[in-house]
């Protein structure tokens, strides 16, 4: 979907905001039990991190703490720290476009054993997990999901039920 106008409102970041709670809660996460936090990483996309804060300050996500991350790509190629779940916000942009944000990635995961549920936006980025794709059926904006099913399998998860009825066709 690639109108401006629609990829501006908040209706994205309510839509998104769901889904990654709703994935958090419902994933298994083979390393939780050596986190202290489930921490959300949202790069490029502040409105969608002031948002799932808003929402989930004092929640748990799968009995911890929820901790959300604002990054840009120079903070994400400079983070050590893994996080639950890496949100990369602008990747429905053309490939050109998004190879600051893929040596950010890059960066990031070559600074230790990474174990993040990779999501985007839209767009493919090497080593994602999911993509979160926008839609719209009769008026409604919606999302689908693309998955790396061998991406999830070498992190030892894989999409909840709930979730694979919800898969781009």
């Amino acid at each position: 979907m690639e109108d401006p106008e629609i990829d501006r409102s908040p209706i994205w970041a309510i839509q998104y905001r769901r889904y990654l709670y709703l994935l958090g809660r419902e994933m298994f996460w083979p390393e939780l039990a050596s986190r202290e936090t489930f921490r959300i990483a949202v790069v490029g996309w502040p409105d969608l991190a002031e948002n799932l804060g808003s929402k989930l300050d004092g929640r748990a996500i799968a009995g911890l703490p929820v901790d959300i991350v604002s990054l840009d790509e120079e903070g994400l190629a400079s983070e050590r720290s893994d996080f639950t779940v890496l949100f990369l916000g602008g990747t429905s942009r053309n490939k050109t476009e998004n190879d600051g944000l893929q040596k950010a990635v890059n960066r990031w995961n070559r600074k230790g054993n990474k174990n993040a549920l990779i999501i985007t936006d839209g767009g493919s980025i090497d080593g994602f997990d999911l993509i979160l794709k926008r839609i719209k059926v009769g008026t409604d904006p919606q999302l689908c999901i693309v998955q790396d099913t061998d991406g999830l399998s070498s992190k030892g998860m894989a999409l909840p039920v709930p979730f694979l009825q919800k898969l781009c066709r």
